[in-house]
């Protein structure tokens, strides 16, 4: 696989598929990953074979780096993959990070609330994707015309959209 691929599987899993590893973000049930990634500090999932992240700190898993951010309320995670620059996290944390991340090739929003999205465009130089409950009167507020709708999103570094694309995924397409 020379692309990372972002998914919404059933149960709104998020999963993060590059070419030496792959991350469900918040599963409710196992699935088969290399890394679990939790939104919520602390919390813990039973798993036998995946490694587990809900928290700050850096790692490196399949030759992933992963560095985790964390406020009192959530987690998020900005990773290397395949040589892109990837954050996932919510839209709360992620506004109120927005000072301390760097510019991302594809930023993952988990709209778990209603808010103004008009930020992300400093933090993204090629890809917004939303997700969530929220995600599609979030996503419609961001950029309406130009807005794609799909339950997967491919990407490589070679072929990276010039212009920011926004994405809402949805399970339903």
């Amino acid at each position: 696989m020379d692309y990372m691929e972002i998914a919404l599987l059933p149960k709104s899993v998020l999963r993060v598929k590059g070419k030496t590893a792959t991350f469900v973000v918040n599963p409710q049930t196992a699935v088969s990953a290399n890394a679990v990634l939790m939104f919520e500090p602390g919390a813990e999932f039973a798993t036998d074979e995946s490694v587990i992240l809900n928290g700050a700190g850096e790692y490196e898993i399949g030759g992933v780096k992963i560095i985790g951010l964390r406020n009192e309320k959530s987690v998020l995670y900005s990773m290397n993959i395949d040589g892109m620059e990837v954050v996932v996290g919510s839209i709360a944390l992620l506004s109120a990070m927005q000072h301390k991340l760097k510019e991302h090739n594809v930023v993952v929003v988990n709209c778990d609330e209603t808010t103004d999205a008009s930020f992300l465009t400093s933090l993204a130089v090629n890809a917004v994707l939303f997700c969530g409950e929220n995600a599609p009167v979030v996503a419609q507020g961001f950029e309406k015309e130009k807005l794609q709708k799909t339950n997967k999103y491919s990407a490589s570094l070679g072929k990276l959209p010039a212009e920011m694309e926004t994405i809402l995924l949805a399970s339903s397409v």
